[in-house]
């Protein structure tokens, strides 16, 4: 009668070891597709200071023929120094070191589904060129 008790015991310790594990994978590839949420993809990180776009529909990615709301954000940078170039982009102003644009791109305005944004602006006197590659897809 022993012998089957262990036997039992052991199976069960099993059996939970292999649903804490499960459990675990399951936390992790949730923490990892979180993480991957919260991070843009158009940013410029150079020490301290850095600017993101940030497209405020919350896609990452533009529509043709549809006007998008669009936040530049600068930290530690001056947006007075900054230019921002690209088809269909209208400046609505700058506040609290946002830059606020609506971005418009006619549909086969572009060669490729992939709007080209320049920027140019100064980190501590160093003037600094980036570029964000935003896709581009037709309406629905």
């Amino acid at each position: 009668m022993g012998y089957s008790y262990v036997v039992r015991d052991m199976r069960n310790l099993k059996m939970i070891k292999r649903t804490l594990l499960f459990g675990l994978l399951i936390l992790t590839l949730n923490s990892c597709t979180e993480s991957k949420k919260n991070s843009s993809e158009f940013i410029y990180k150079n020490g301290e200071s850095s600017v993101e776009l940030k497209i405020l529909n919350g896609n990452d990615y533009l529509t043709y023929d549809t006007p998008i709301r669009t936040d530049f954000e600068w930290k530690n940078i001056d947006p007075k120094t900054g230019s921002i170039f690209g088809t269909g982009i209208k400046m609505l102003g700058t506040e609290n070191r946002t830059t606020k644009t609506e971005i418009n791109v006619p549909s086969n305005y572009l060669e490729s589904d992939t709007l080209n944004i320049k920027l140019r602006f100064e980190i501590n006197g160093e003037k600094i060129v980036k570029e964000f590659n935003v896709p581009i897809k037709n309406g629905e």
